[in-house]
This record gives C-alpha cells, sequence and structure tokens, in this order.
C-alpha cells in the first residue's frame, strides 16, 4: 500500500475541485477503493466544497479549505476544515423528496444526497473553523483485503 491518507488545501475557487478528485483518484488508486466508493466521495465532496465556496466564502477567493483524508481499517473518514462562516450543513431540515417539484423549497438537495451518499456524516465548530467529517464504510469484503 503507498499511501495511508492525503491532504490538500484548495484554495475558495470553484476550479480547484479538480485538483481534490486528482487527489481522490490517488488514493483510491494506492488503497484500491472500488469506483462506487471513488464516485460517491466525488460527488459528495464537489456538493460540500462548492457550498463552502459558494455562500461560506461568498465568492472570496483568499478563503482555504483543508481536505484530509485518511484509511482507518474499514473506513475511509475525510475532514473537510473551512474558516467560512458558521454553517452546520447536516442541522437543516431534510429535503422533501415526495412532492411534485413545483411544490418543494428551492435547496437542499445536495445535502439530501451527502447524507445518501456518505454512511456517517457530523459537523462540529472548533476554534472558528467548521470541520465536517465524513465516513465511508468500505465493502465488508474489501476492508480486509485492503489491510493486507
Amino acid at each position: 500500500m503507498l499511501a495511508r491518507g492525503i491532504h490538500v488545501v484548495l484554495r475558495s475557487d470553484t476550479h480547484e475541485i479538480r485538483k481534490l478528485a486528482d487527489a481522490i483518484e490517488y488514493l483510491s488508486d494506492s488503497l484500491q477503493l472500488p469506483p462506487p466508493m471513488v464516485f460517491r466521495l466525488n460527488l459528495a465532496l464537489d456538493e460540500l466544497i462548492t457550498n463552502t465556496i459558494a455562500y461560506g466564502y461568498a465568492e472570496r477567493k483568499d478563503g482555504e479549505i483543508d481536505i484530509e483524508m485518511r484509511r482507518h481499517d474499514d473506513r475511509v473518514v475525510v475532514k473537510l476544515i473551512d474558516h467560512a462562516i458558521a454553517f452546520d450543513p447536516f442541522d437543516v431540515d431534510v429535503a422533501d423528496t415526495t412532492s411534485a417539484l413545483e411544490e418543494r423549497p428551492v435547496g437542499g438537495l445536495g445535502i439530501h444526497f451527502v447524507r445518501t451518499l456518505i454512511d456517517e456524516v457530523s459537523y462540529s465548530r472548533d476554534d472558528d473553523r467548521n470541520v465536517i467529517t465524513l465516513t465511508l464504510l468500505f465493502p465488508p469484503q474489501l476492508a480486509s483485503a485492503a489491510d493486507a
């Protein structure tokens, strides 16, 4: 195994998300992540980082988002850390996915997708920083194989 994790720092610019996708690809190769896990991670992180850039930093280009990804036995843990406006994305109402589109309030579907794609999500505010933690579990047959 080449690596147990990576650390990437992104500027508050959506063009930076490609850098993160490249880092995830590196992590997936070194940790033998199956393609469905890579897809889920990329989609969830893209949503959360785009929201942080668009709303948390409100178009400020001087903000940064630290992303730490680590392999811990049967899981991958990802932390997104930023100094943007305090906001807990998981403390919003669950999106209504049952009523007709024209009857639904705008917003909230991205966080709904993150909750659906990721096994465990959490938020904390530590030292004026937003800390979002995402945990994605390996399928049981791969959890022990990747440790070998």
